[in-house]
């Protein structure tokens, strides 16, 4: 149900955002650590054959409970086609590489796994104001990352090295001298990690893995991670085979109920159709939570994706690839009922040859850019969901065709709608050349959204068309009716930035001005928004409040956005979000 969801996913954010830091690496503000990160204890049975690893178990043992083995490598070496690996509570620092059958791991039922890309560093030795461990040399590549994506305000953000102290991340400096408090360098022709700031009776991690593992080949069709905790390992930013902690490079693989936090690029990468991630939580990665490329048909439920991109990578220019969740290439992509909350970027985004997506009651709010972003894709139902307080748009469309937005609520996003063809053509990406994509926003269809403004300085919905040859472009929106635009006060700014097709843009201050020249939302409100529009909006919970604007105003609802929400076709749907009477 919409509203449960919604209320639950309030919930979901409210204890994720506790001890979150919001700014970053290096930053004055406390940051979570891998010790209060979500990982809830799971209860999953421990089947006959099960090979069981624990922190005090022997390599050489049985691997069973009673005598388990110590390296989850070992076990992995060990395991047969269609074997399940068992961990005990415990943190395990290690990397497992290659996998090529199919394995599933979780952990011990009522027990807490990690697994870790740092060691703990010891044999610390004051040098001039600052603290040196010789001998530090991991064999980690410092120059897989794309120059296109550094933000030159963040010149480090593509280096893997990674340090924390008592579950403190540090920022990174290049120079020894400029090591102080919260900092550290890494001095690799001298082999030594260097801390400003004294590691006496503390806890410091340094980065030394790469990645966890890679399921690999059809061998590992089906492999399962869940119920795990996979933190601080030193994924790449280029993309390849190192670029995520874990890479599905497999087809139908599951990541269930398992947190990926402090990658230094991406927490995992799903690379073949058919991935399945349920629940979990990604958060305070590098670049990105969760990344998919040519991964279609999957299927993304009930997610946390929270204070992602704290390496800073750019946010503009088209390289760029931070977001809580980025999906590229991807036919009949499903995002349903996940949390994307406060990452230093877009929250979801579909790019390059996207099609066939649904996308539904999520939540997204407090993103740095964009809380959901379509573009250069082609086809797509986006509904149900809250986009709040996002500080670019609570919805951004860019060069995609098809795109129906239903029944999402709007609320106090810097802009609610930006619709946009951008210049490039679908020559530049074969995948969307060959797949007769055409990058023209064009047939969109905008039903039943209620949009509430922060204030009357900006348009409730942006459009502008950059394509240099615009004379045979279409408008973007093809219908749109059922609208509610909520603005405090009278306002006398622009209502609406309105494409008419051959590249013209024009603004309307009022509904009945736009309505009188377009013919769209016939149906739609223009007004105040009442004192408390929304149940418990603290808690994501969006539901209309009895006797507000939009309550049973809604146009009826088709049956196949209906099937997306998983609600009964209604004629009189309240505007917005679904309360629970369109359940019924």
């Amino acid at each position: 149900m919409v509203a449960a969801v919604l209320a639950v996913a309030g919930v979901v954010v409210a204890a994720l955002l506790t001890g979150v830091r919001h700014d970053g690496p290096g930053a004055d503000e406390v940051t979570a650590t891998a010790t209060d990160l979500p990982l809830t204890a799971t209860g999953y049975p421990v089947p006959d054959g099960a090979i069981v690893v624990a922190p005090g178990g022997d390599d050489h043992a049985a691997g069973t409970v009673a005598a388990p083995l110590r390296t989850v490598a070992a076990a992995f070496s060990r395991a047969r086609q269609g074997s399940t690996i068992v961990l005990r509570g415990g943190t395990y620092r290690e990397t497992v590489g290659m996998v090529k059958k199919r394995i599933t791991l979780q952990p011990y039922p009522g027990e807490k796994a990690w697994l870790k890309g740092t060691v703990v560093v010891g044999g610390w030795k004051a040098d001039g104001g600052r603290w040196r461990h010789d001998g530090w040399d991991p064999k980690l590549c410092r120059t897989c990352f794309l120059k296109a994506i550094i933000d030159s305000a963040h010149p480090l953000a593509g280096l893997p090295d990674m340090v924390f102290v008592d579950g403190r991340p540090l920022k990174q400096v290049d120079d020894a001298d400029d090591a102080g408090p919260g900092t550290f360098f890494v001095d690799t022709d001298a082999k030594a990690l260097v801390l400003g700031e004294n590691p006496a009776g503390r806890t410091v991690e340094a980065t030394k893995f790469d990645r966890l593992l890679q399921f690999d080949g059809e061998g590992a069709r089906g492999s399962v991670i869940r119920g795990v905790g996979i933190a601080q390992y030193a994924s790449n930013q280029d993309y390849g085979n190192r670029a995520a902690m874990v890479v599905a490079n497999a087809p139908d693989v599951t990541l269930e109920n398992t947190t990926f936090a402090w990658s230094a690029s991406t927490g995992a990468l799903i690379s073949q159709p058919g991935g399945r991630v349920v629940g979990g939580s990604f958060v305070d990665n590098g670049l990105a939570g969760l990344v998919a490329n040519k991964a279609d048909g999957l299927r993304v439920t009930g997610g946390r994706f929270a204070a992602n991109n704290q390496e800073r990578f750019a946010l503009s220019g088209e390289a760029i690839g931070a977001a809580g969740v980025k999906v590229t290439h991807t036919k009949r992509p499903v995002i349903l009922d996940n949390v994307f909350e406060d990452n230093i970027a877009s929250g979801w985004w579909c790019d390059l040859g996207c099609t066939d997506a649904v996308v539904a009651r999520n939540v997204a709010r407090a993103n740095a850019v964009n809380g959901l972003y379509y573009e250069v894709s082609s086809r797509a139902i986006i509904a149900g969901n809250v986009l709040a307080g996002n500080r670019a748009r609570g919805l951004k469309v860019s060069s995609s065709d098809g795109v129906r937005v239903h029944q999402n609520t709007f609320d106090r996003n810097a802009l609610d709608l930006g619709l946009y063809n951008d210049p490039r053509s679908p020559d530049v990406d074969p995948y969307s050349a060959q797949a007769g994509l055409r990058w023209l926003t064009s047939g969109t269809v905008l039903a039943n959204n209620l949009f509430v403004q922060a204030g009357s300085g900006t348009p409730f919905v942006e459009s502008a068309d950059y394509k240099e040859d615009q004379s045979g472009n279409a408008a973007f929106v093809a219908r749109s009716d059922g609208n509610a635009y909520l603005r405090p006060g009278p306002g006398t700014g622009t209502l609406l930035t309105w494409s008419v097709g051959a590249g013209r843009t024009e603004d309307f201050r009022t509904l009945a001005e736009f309505t009188k020249s377009t013919g769209q939302d016939a149906h739609a409100l223009q007004t105040a928004p009442a004192a408390a529009m929304f149940a418990d909006p603290a808690k994501g919970d969006y539901r209309l409040r009895p006797g507000v604007p939009g309550v049973h105003a809604g146009q009826p609802l088709p049956p196949d956005i209906a099937a997306a929400l998983g609600v009964k076709p209604v004629d009189g749907p309240d505007i917005g979000v679904l309360t629970a009477r369109e359940h019924s």
